[in-house]
Protein backbone atom coordinates (compact mmCIF):
# COMPACT_ATOMS: atom_id res chain seq x y z
CA UNK A 1 0.00 0.00 0.00
CA UNK A 2 1.09 3.61 -1.10
CA UNK A 3 1.87 5.70 2.34
CA UNK A 4 0.77 9.21 1.83
CA UNK A 5 3.53 11.76 1.24
CA UNK A 6 4.31 13.87 4.60
CA UNK A 7 5.81 17.24 4.03
CA UNK A 8 9.17 17.90 6.51
CA UNK A 9 7.74 21.29 7.46
CA UNK A 10 3.67 19.26 8.45
CA UNK A 11 5.62 16.66 10.81
CA UNK A 12 7.53 19.45 12.32
CA UNK A 13 4.67 20.74 13.11
CA UNK A 14 2.94 17.92 14.61
CA UNK A 15 5.91 17.32 16.65
CA UNK A 16 5.49 21.19 17.86
CA UNK A 17 1.77 19.95 18.97
CA UNK A 18 2.74 17.18 20.84
CA UNK A 19 5.62 19.17 23.09
CA UNK A 20 2.49 21.95 23.18
CA UNK A 21 0.52 19.16 24.42
CA UNK A 22 2.49 17.50 27.12
CA UNK A 23 3.72 21.21 28.06
CA UNK A 24 0.17 22.58 28.58
CA UNK A 25 -0.70 18.79 30.94
CA UNK A 26 2.37 18.75 32.84
CA UNK A 27 3.43 22.93 33.03
CA UNK A 28 7.03 21.73 33.36
CA UNK A 29 8.94 19.28 31.26
CA UNK A 30 12.91 18.02 30.63
CA UNK A 31 14.05 17.19 26.98
CA UNK A 32 14.25 13.54 27.95
CA UNK A 33 10.42 13.56 29.78
CA UNK A 34 9.01 14.70 26.50
CA UNK A 35 10.89 12.46 24.43
CA UNK A 36 9.87 9.55 26.88
CA UNK A 37 6.07 11.03 26.42
CA UNK A 38 5.69 11.35 23.46
CA UNK A 39 7.74 8.68 21.93
CA UNK A 40 9.53 10.57 19.31
CA UNK A 41 13.48 10.77 19.83
CA UNK A 42 15.93 12.65 22.21
CA UNK A 43 17.49 14.71 19.76
CA UNK A 44 14.47 15.56 17.43
CA UNK A 45 12.88 17.00 20.95
CA UNK A 46 16.12 18.61 21.75
CA UNK A 47 16.18 20.54 18.68
CA UNK A 48 12.80 21.15 18.52
CA UNK A 49 12.49 22.97 21.95
CA UNK A 50 15.55 24.96 20.80
CA UNK A 51 13.58 26.24 17.52
CA UNK A 52 10.45 26.93 20.00
CA UNK A 53 13.08 28.72 22.78
CA UNK A 54 14.34 31.06 19.94
CA UNK A 55 10.56 31.78 18.42
CA UNK A 56 9.56 32.54 22.01
CA UNK A 57 6.72 29.97 22.29
CA UNK A 58 8.90 28.00 24.96
CA UNK A 59 10.85 29.07 27.77
CA UNK A 60 13.62 27.73 29.74
CA UNK A 61 12.67 27.65 33.69
CA UNK A 62 15.91 26.22 34.81
CA UNK A 63 17.37 22.95 35.62
CA UNK A 64 15.44 19.84 37.20
CA UNK A 65 16.63 16.94 39.66
CA UNK A 66 19.90 15.12 38.51
CA UNK A 67 20.96 11.27 39.49
CA UNK A 68 24.54 12.57 38.45
CA UNK A 69 26.02 14.15 35.63
CA UNK A 70 24.63 17.20 34.35
CA UNK A 71 21.20 18.30 35.72
CA UNK A 72 18.66 18.41 33.03
CA UNK A 73 17.33 22.00 31.33
CA UNK A 74 13.34 22.37 32.27
CA UNK A 75 11.09 23.93 29.44
CA UNK A 76 7.56 25.24 29.85
CA UNK A 77 5.41 27.32 27.44
CA UNK A 78 5.73 30.96 27.37
CA UNK A 79 2.44 32.39 28.76
CA UNK A 80 2.82 35.72 26.70
CA UNK A 81 3.30 33.86 23.39
CA UNK A 82 -0.23 34.41 22.06
CA UNK A 83 -3.70 34.92 23.63
CA UNK A 84 -7.16 34.24 22.84
CA UNK A 85 -10.58 35.64 23.11
CA UNK A 86 -13.70 33.21 24.60
CA UNK A 87 -17.27 34.91 24.06
CA UNK A 88 -20.35 33.70 25.33
CA UNK A 89 -23.33 35.79 23.79
CA UNK A 90 -26.30 35.80 26.01
CA UNK A 91 -29.68 37.36 25.76
CA UNK A 92 -28.91 40.15 28.04
CA UNK A 93 -25.15 40.35 28.05
CA UNK A 94 -21.90 39.48 26.27
CA UNK A 95 -19.21 37.78 28.40
CA UNK A 96 -15.66 37.97 27.60
CA UNK A 97 -12.54 36.29 28.92
CA UNK A 98 -8.75 36.62 27.87
CA UNK A 99 -6.61 33.53 27.97
CA UNK A 100 -2.89 33.42 27.85
CA UNK A 101 -0.84 30.51 26.27
CA UNK A 102 -1.12 28.27 29.43
CA UNK A 103 -5.22 29.10 29.62
CA UNK A 104 -4.49 31.16 32.30
CA UNK A 105 -7.42 33.94 32.35
CA UNK A 106 -6.43 37.25 32.78
CA UNK A 107 -9.05 39.50 32.02
CA UNK A 108 -12.93 39.26 32.07
CA UNK A 109 -15.28 41.32 31.10
CA UNK A 110 -19.46 41.39 31.04
CA UNK A 111 -20.61 43.60 28.10
CA UNK A 112 -24.33 44.53 26.93
CA UNK A 113 -25.93 42.29 25.15
CA UNK A 114 -25.85 42.06 21.63
CA UNK A 115 -27.85 39.57 20.06
CA UNK A 116 -30.80 42.00 19.13
CA UNK A 117 -28.56 44.73 17.87
CA UNK A 118 -26.81 42.44 15.45
CA UNK A 119 -23.41 41.63 14.00
CA UNK A 120 -22.35 45.02 13.69
CA UNK A 121 -22.22 45.87 17.86
CA UNK A 122 -20.63 42.38 18.43
CA UNK A 123 -17.71 43.52 15.55
CA UNK A 124 -17.12 46.36 17.45
CA UNK A 125 -16.89 44.69 20.75
CA UNK A 126 -14.44 42.42 19.45
CA UNK A 127 -12.63 45.03 18.08
CA UNK A 128 -11.80 46.93 21.04
CA UNK A 129 -10.12 43.77 22.23
CA UNK A 130 -8.14 43.05 19.36
CA UNK A 131 -6.96 46.62 19.59
CA UNK A 132 -6.33 46.38 23.19
CA UNK A 133 -3.88 42.77 22.76
CA UNK A 134 -1.86 42.57 19.82
CA UNK A 135 -0.88 39.13 20.85
CA UNK A 136 -4.57 37.45 20.33
CA UNK A 137 -4.70 35.13 17.79
CA UNK A 138 -8.05 32.57 18.65
CA UNK A 139 -11.54 33.68 19.16
CA UNK A 140 -13.89 31.01 20.14
CA UNK A 141 -18.20 32.34 20.38
CA UNK A 142 -20.48 30.39 21.59
CA UNK A 143 -23.88 31.15 20.58
CA UNK A 144 -27.69 30.37 21.29
CA UNK A 145 -28.44 28.27 18.23
CA UNK A 146 -27.22 25.33 15.72
CA UNK A 147 -23.83 25.76 14.30
CA UNK A 148 -22.57 24.11 10.85
CA UNK A 149 -18.51 25.09 10.16
CA UNK A 150 -19.04 28.57 12.01
CA UNK A 151 -22.32 29.52 10.48
CA UNK A 152 -25.54 29.68 12.83
CA UNK A 153 -28.22 28.85 10.84
CA UNK A 154 -30.82 28.51 13.29
CA UNK A 155 -30.87 31.02 16.31
CA UNK A 156 -34.83 31.95 16.82
CA UNK A 157 -35.64 35.44 18.56
CA UNK A 158 -32.39 36.56 16.58
CA UNK A 159 -33.14 36.95 12.88
CA UNK A 160 -30.14 39.87 12.15
CA UNK A 161 -27.62 36.52 13.08
CA UNK A 162 -29.23 33.81 11.37
CA UNK A 163 -27.17 32.44 8.82
CA UNK A 164 -24.14 34.32 9.79
CA UNK A 165 -20.97 33.05 8.79
CA UNK A 166 -19.29 33.89 11.92
CA UNK A 167 -15.87 32.20 11.35
CA UNK A 168 -15.70 33.90 7.61
CA UNK A 169 -16.69 36.93 8.91
CA UNK A 170 -14.03 37.47 11.91
CA UNK A 171 -11.21 35.66 10.53
CA UNK A 172 -11.19 37.71 7.44
CA UNK A 173 -12.21 40.71 8.95
CA UNK A 174 -9.21 40.70 12.28
CA UNK A 175 -6.96 37.56 11.14
CA UNK A 176 -7.82 35.34 13.87
CA UNK A 177 -8.42 31.62 14.02
CA UNK A 178 -12.06 31.01 14.60
CA UNK A 179 -14.50 28.36 16.09
CA UNK A 180 -18.14 28.85 16.73
CA UNK A 181 -19.94 26.65 18.95
CA UNK A 182 -23.72 26.04 20.12
CA UNK A 183 -23.43 27.13 23.86
CA UNK A 184 -24.48 23.15 25.16
CA UNK A 185 -22.40 21.22 22.86
CA UNK A 186 -19.41 23.82 24.78
CA UNK A 187 -21.03 23.15 28.17
CA UNK A 188 -21.19 19.67 28.24
CA UNK A 189 -17.67 20.07 27.30
CA UNK A 190 -17.12 22.30 29.99
CA UNK A 191 -18.36 19.60 32.67
CA UNK A 192 -16.59 16.92 30.77
CA UNK A 193 -13.33 18.51 31.82
CA UNK A 194 -13.79 19.92 35.02
CA UNK A 195 -15.56 16.68 36.54
CA UNK A 196 -12.22 14.51 35.86
CA UNK A 197 -14.33 11.55 35.15
CA UNK A 198 -14.12 8.59 32.71
CA UNK A 199 -13.52 10.80 29.25
CA UNK A 200 -15.77 8.04 27.32
CA UNK A 201 -18.77 8.80 29.20
CA UNK A 202 -21.71 9.57 27.45
CA UNK A 203 -23.85 12.50 29.37
CA UNK A 204 -26.99 14.95 28.27
CA UNK A 205 -26.48 18.76 29.52
CA UNK A 206 -30.14 20.06 29.63
CA UNK A 207 -30.94 23.85 30.18
CA UNK A 208 -33.75 25.54 30.22
CA UNK A 209 -32.46 29.19 29.82
CA UNK A 210 -33.52 32.30 28.34
CA UNK A 211 -33.63 31.44 25.00
CA UNK A 212 -35.25 28.07 25.02
CA UNK A 213 -34.47 24.86 25.80
CA UNK A 214 -31.57 23.01 24.55
CA UNK A 215 -29.47 20.13 25.43
CA UNK A 216 -25.39 18.98 24.27
CA UNK A 217 -25.29 15.40 24.05
CA UNK A 218 -22.08 13.69 24.53
CA UNK A 219 -21.83 9.71 23.50
CA UNK A 220 -18.53 7.45 24.19
CA UNK A 221 -16.52 10.78 24.92
CA UNK A 222 -17.87 12.79 21.78
CA UNK A 223 -19.94 15.61 21.16
CA UNK A 224 -23.34 14.36 19.01
CA UNK A 225 -23.87 16.73 16.19
CA UNK A 226 -26.16 15.57 13.98
CA UNK A 227 -26.00 14.82 9.79
CA UNK A 228 -27.72 18.48 10.03
CA UNK A 229 -25.93 19.82 12.88
CA UNK A 230 -28.91 20.27 14.88
CA UNK A 231 -29.20 17.79 18.10
CA UNK A 232 -29.89 19.11 21.20
CA UNK A 233 -32.62 21.11 19.90
CA UNK A 234 -35.42 19.60 22.42
CA UNK A 235 -37.48 22.16 21.85
CA UNK A 236 -38.82 20.73 19.42
CA UNK A 237 -39.55 16.77 20.77
CA UNK A 238 -43.31 15.98 20.88
CA UNK A 239 -43.84 14.79 24.40
CA UNK A 240 -47.18 15.06 24.28
CA UNK A 241 -50.41 14.82 22.17
CA UNK A 242 -50.86 18.61 21.53
CA UNK A 243 -47.43 20.54 22.01
CA UNK A 244 -44.09 20.09 22.50
CA UNK A 245 -41.33 20.06 24.99
CA UNK A 246 -40.92 24.09 24.77
CA UNK A 247 -44.52 24.69 24.96
CA UNK A 248 -45.01 22.15 28.17
CA UNK A 249 -42.15 24.61 30.12
CA UNK A 250 -43.15 28.21 29.57
CA UNK A 251 -44.35 29.96 32.07
CA UNK A 252 -47.92 28.72 32.37
CA UNK A 253 -50.70 31.90 32.52
CA UNK A 254 -50.61 34.09 35.85
CA UNK A 255 -53.72 32.05 37.11
CA UNK A 256 -51.39 29.30 37.57
CA UNK A 257 -49.57 28.87 40.94
CA UNK A 258 -46.04 27.76 41.09
CA UNK A 259 -46.95 23.87 42.33
CA UNK A 260 -49.02 23.48 39.46
CA UNK A 261 -45.94 25.15 37.30
CA UNK A 262 -43.55 22.57 39.25
CA UNK A 263 -45.62 19.91 38.30
CA UNK A 264 -45.54 20.57 34.70
CA UNK A 265 -41.89 21.09 34.21
CA UNK A 266 -41.48 17.63 36.45
CA UNK A 267 -43.60 15.87 33.95
CA UNK A 268 -41.86 17.28 31.14
CA UNK A 269 -38.33 16.77 32.65
CA UNK A 270 -39.33 12.84 33.27
CA UNK A 271 -40.70 12.47 29.63
CA UNK A 272 -37.65 13.73 28.40
CA UNK A 273 -35.28 11.53 30.47
CA UNK A 274 -36.89 8.58 29.75
CA UNK A 275 -36.89 9.31 26.19
CA UNK A 276 -32.80 9.69 26.59
CA UNK A 277 -32.55 6.95 28.73
CA UNK A 278 -34.12 4.87 25.70
CA UNK A 279 -32.54 6.48 23.21
CA UNK A 280 -29.03 6.70 24.23
CA UNK A 281 -28.74 5.23 27.29
CA UNK A 282 -26.59 8.04 29.09
CA UNK A 283 -24.46 8.03 31.99
CA UNK A 284 -25.60 11.01 33.38
CA UNK A 285 -27.99 13.76 32.73
CA UNK A 286 -27.46 17.27 34.02
CA UNK A 287 -29.89 19.80 34.67
CA UNK A 288 -29.11 23.78 35.47
CA UNK A 289 -28.89 24.40 39.09
CA UNK A 290 -31.59 27.66 38.04
CA UNK A 291 -34.08 25.08 36.52
CA UNK A 292 -34.27 22.64 38.66
CA UNK A 293 -33.24 21.38 42.72
CA UNK A 294 -32.14 18.43 43.81
CA UNK A 295 -35.21 17.83 45.51
CA UNK A 296 -36.95 17.88 41.38
CA UNK A 297 -34.19 15.75 40.74
CA UNK A 298 -36.11 12.69 42.54
CA UNK A 299 -39.25 13.34 41.37
CA UNK A 300 -38.07 13.44 37.98
CA UNK A 301 -36.10 10.09 38.76
CA UNK A 302 -39.69 8.63 39.98
CA UNK A 303 -41.67 10.17 36.81
CA UNK A 304 -39.43 8.96 34.54
CA UNK A 305 -39.79 5.21 35.92
CA UNK A 306 -43.08 5.19 35.09
CA UNK A 307 -41.94 5.31 31.74
CA UNK A 308 -38.35 2.90 31.11
CA UNK A 309 -37.26 0.31 34.10
CA UNK A 310 -35.73 2.15 36.75
CA UNK A 311 -32.85 0.10 36.81
CA UNK A 312 -31.02 1.75 33.37
CA UNK A 313 -31.52 5.41 34.18
CA UNK A 314 -28.99 7.31 34.43
CA UNK A 315 -27.36 9.66 37.64
CA UNK A 316 -29.36 12.95 37.81
CA UNK A 317 -27.26 15.61 38.63
CA UNK A 318 -27.46 19.82 39.60
CA UNK A 319 -24.77 21.67 37.89
CA UNK A 320 -23.87 25.71 38.18
CA UNK A 321 -24.28 25.54 33.95
CA UNK A 322 -22.79 29.16 33.39
CA UNK A 323 -18.98 28.05 35.03
CA UNK A 324 -19.63 24.59 32.90
CA UNK A 325 -20.08 26.98 29.77
CA UNK A 326 -17.54 29.61 30.23
CA UNK A 327 -15.25 26.45 31.05
CA UNK A 328 -15.81 24.91 27.94
CA UNK A 329 -15.48 27.96 25.93
CA UNK A 330 -12.06 28.34 27.59
CA UNK A 331 -10.94 24.86 26.48
CA UNK A 332 -11.86 24.85 23.02
CA UNK A 333 -9.88 28.39 22.64
CA UNK A 334 -6.65 26.93 24.60
CA UNK A 335 -7.06 23.72 22.24
CA UNK A 336 -7.36 26.15 18.72
CA UNK A 337 -3.90 28.19 20.56
CA UNK A 338 -2.48 25.02 20.99
CA UNK A 339 -3.07 23.72 17.24
CA UNK A 340 -1.67 27.16 15.90
CA UNK A 341 1.34 26.66 13.74
CA UNK A 342 4.18 29.27 13.51
CA UNK A 343 3.17 32.90 12.69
Amino acid sequence: MKLPFVQPKMMGEMIRRQIRAVLYRDSVSTTAELAQTTGISFPTISKTLDEMNEQGEVVLTGLGASSGGRRPKQYRLNADHMAGLAVALEKDYSCYALLNYVGEVIGREKLPGVLHDGPERLTEQIGTFVQRYPHLRALTLGVPGAVNNGRVFHIPDYEKFKNLDFKGLYEERFSLRVQVENDMNATVLGYQDRSGDDQNRSLVYLYLGQNGPGAGIMVNGDVVRGSSFFSGEVSFLPLYDSHNFSQAVQEPPSAQDGTERREKLIDAMSRLVAVFTATLNPHTVLFCSTDMTERDLADVRKGSACYVPADNLPSLLVRDWEEDYFHGLNQLTIRTMLSLGID
